[in-house]
């Protein structure tokens, strides 16, 4: 809002103008400045009768429904005063109702005048105008600090992890702008409504104080952050120098045996039911729904559901989530169930939760983190501009790190560009998640002193062009797409596939550097029995290593199997076609594909591998693996891969 630097007295105040919202892009180019505070005019001030002085300049509230107008009427109040002393309060207490009546009844067309009882002193309209005066001048100017703090969590960091921080703070703000203010300059002052109440001040810090409790504290947040993503710890296993017998160059490692998991029927299970093959009757259910008998599946189950629980035992929980899969695609509401599913947003903070203790108990994404950016160190040490494209950015976790090694860079640190890839989320804002992870990586960037750019990108990834990604000709380019390839359409749903048109995008970028990381599934059969065993074994897999790594009734491991893998299971079973976006292949499938694509394989660096290895063997369990195989590292649990990463040139 732009303030007229005229005193206020010859200010000419109209009738509002509405604002429009505009819409907003899908493809964004981001600019990282801090946000700036802005204010949005949300009253109306009146014109008065010229014939009759006006009562008060003060604002009216606003209109609920300023289509309709309804003219104010006038004060009808008499008295009869017995003597001048009656008099005089009579006057005061008709001022005082003329302008009540105004404030409250008043509309925003100008085209109705306002009659106001007669004044007689401009002493008595200047005591009637004191108190609202007073509470003018006694408002506290309005900080950017919930600005400040969007700028770096954006969404969501609610305190019970219910919420979005974005929306937190954005009624948090617009509940202390009441329908009466005046906003002038950086002062708020809120005009209220009859006399205040003496405790309308312990009430408004008490509000004051529960709605801080709703907000996470940036700077807890923050730590929680570096903690997470930063390699802060001096025992870092990626920092302290390997033993002698660490020196090893043989592919197939296998975890620790000083740290075993846990047992799967340890604490947290209740009372001993009778033993039921639930892998089996998944299987026959599965079976009868492909051939839409209804009757047998719903009494199949009726059977699953009895003995599965979402806070059970590995098997237990796995039979939960595919029960409901099945549930939905017997329905037919396999599609719509699983919308909605996607269209729920975890915050920022409980997701970064859910990242610590998936990095507790597994090795599958630091280790993955850590192949990625060591070799894109190792291939940039005398690079002056880096821009790294990466496919399904998410949250930006893997980063951090990267800016934390490059400022230790020896000669400074190089130019970084990141550019952000997506899949636009339903509603009205696209764009959100991966605007705020630019906004994150932004801080990150200025506390490490890396000159930092930042391109957002929301959109099919197929429809997104070389032209798009602003490539400079002095660029090292390093295109990173890890496990996020597989919800890409194939040639068995589209003739012209998506998948081969992204990687054909890739191989024109003619990018320096490919880290390219799969989830290696073979649940991407046509024939839905075919599919669901694979499901089922593939899923088996990764229930019972969090089985085996963490709490039974920890709220971030039901967060995990919840939102990722159960929703993954939910739509590998109940979609078909096109809406079926859960299509891995194995790490031999994608080999061929990147060769078909014109891309050459580079072998993993043996340094890199060393230390990824005794990152395992030292702090995780004996039943994860990390081996090579045709210059793929592999990781995987109990003898099966899970996931591959390999390193690809153009």
């Amino acid at each position: 809002m732009i303030m007229d630097p005229r005193p206020r007295d010859n200010l000419n105040f109209g009738a509002r103008l509405p604002t429009p919202n505009p819409p907003t892009p899908h493809m964004i180019s981001f600019s990282l400045q801090q946000p700036q505070l802005q204010f949005f005019p949300s009253y109306g001030f009146h014109s008065h009768n010229h014939n009759n002085p006006p009562v008060s300049s003060h604002p009216s509230p606003p209109s609920v429904m300023p289509s309709c107008t309804t003219p104010s009427p006038a004060s009808t109040t008499t008295t009869e005063p017995d003597n001048a002393e009656d008099f005089s309060e009579a006057v005061a207490d008709d001022a005082i109702l003329a302008y009540i009546n105004q404030f409250l009844l008043e509309d925003e067309d100008e085209s109705y005048p306002v009659a106001s009882a007669p004044v007689e002193d401009s002493a008595l309209l200047a005591a009637v105008e004191k108190p609202f005066v007073d509470i003018l001048k006694s408002a506290k100017p309005i900080t950017a600090k919930a600005y400040e703090v969007k700028s770096w969590i954006t969404d969501d960091c609610h305190s019970t992890g219910s919420g979005r921080f974005h929306d937190v703070v954005t009624s948090s703000l617009d509940s202390t702008q009441l329908p009466g203010e005046m906003v002038q300059g950086d002062v708020v002052g809120a005009v209220h409504k009859g006399q205040k109440n003496p405790r309308d001040d312990d009430l408004e810090v008490e509000g004051r104080k529960s709605k801080q409790s709703a907000l996470c504290d940036e700077e807890t947040v923050r730590e929680m952050f570096d903690k997470v993503l930063l390699c802060t710890d001096k025992n870092c296993a990626f920092k302290s120098p390997m033993p002698a017998d660490a020196q090893i160059s043989g592919g197939y490692v296998k975890g620790s045996g000083n740290r075993r998991g846990r047992r799967k029927g340890g604490s947290g299970a209740g009372a001993e039911q009778e033993p039921v093959d639930l892998a089996t009757l998944l299987i026959h259910c599965a079976q009868a729904a492909a051939i839409d008998d209804h009757r047998n599946s719903s009494e199949l189950l009726k059977q699953i559901r009895k003995h599965s629980s979402a806070t059970g035992d590995a098997g237990q929980r796995l039979a939960h989530y595919f029960a409901d899969g099945l549930e939905a695609r017997l329905a037919g509401t396999g599609s719509s169930i699983y919308r909605s599913l996607a269209a729920k947003r975890t915050s920022t903070g409980d997701m970064l939760k859910a990242f610590n203790l998936y990095v507790k108990a597994c090795p599958f994404r630091i280790i993955s983190h850590y192949v990625a950016n060591m070799t894109i160190l190792n291939a940039t040490k005398s690079v002056t501009r880096l821009h790294i494209i990466e496919y399904g950015i998410m949250y930006g976790f893997q980063w951090p790190i990267l800016m934390q090694h490059l400022s230790k860079r020896s000669g400074g640190p190089p130019i970084l560009r990141i550019t952000g890839i997506d899949f636009p989320l339903s509603g009205f804002r696209p764009a959100e998640r991966v605007e705020a992870t630019g906004r994150r990586l932004h801080e990150y960037a200025r506390m490490f002193n890396v000159p930092f750019e930042y391109q957002a990108i929301a959109a099919k990834w197929d429809t997104i062009q070389v032209k798009d990604l602003n490539i400079k000709s002095d660029e090292f380019i390093v295109v990173n797409c890890l496990y996020r390839m597989r919800n890409m359409m194939d040639e068995t749903a589209t003739d012209d596939s998506p998948r081969t048109r992204v990687l054909n995008t890739i191989r024109k970028l003619n990018p320096n550097l490919f880290v390219h990381g799969i989830v290696n599934g073979t649940y991407n059969a046509p024939f839905f029995v075919t599919r669901f065993k694979e499901a089922m074994f593939f899923f088996s897999s990764i229930f019972d290593m969090l089985e085996a790594n963490a709490s039974r009734m920890d709220e971030h491991r039901l967060l995990i199997e919840r939102e990722f893998f159960g929703r993954e299971a939910v739509n590998v079973i109940a979609c078909e076609g096109t809406e079926r976006i859960e299509r891995p292949e194995t790490y031999k499938q994608w080999q061929m594909r990147n060769l078909r694509a014109g891309f050459r394989q580079l072998p993993l660096d043996r340094e890199i591998m060393k230390r990824a290895r005794y990152k395992v063997s030292k702090t995780y369990p004996r039943d994860f693996l990390v081996d090579k195989d045709n210059k793929w590292m592999l990781q995987g649990w109990k003898g099966r891969v899970i996931y591959a990463l390999s390193v690809w040139s153009s």
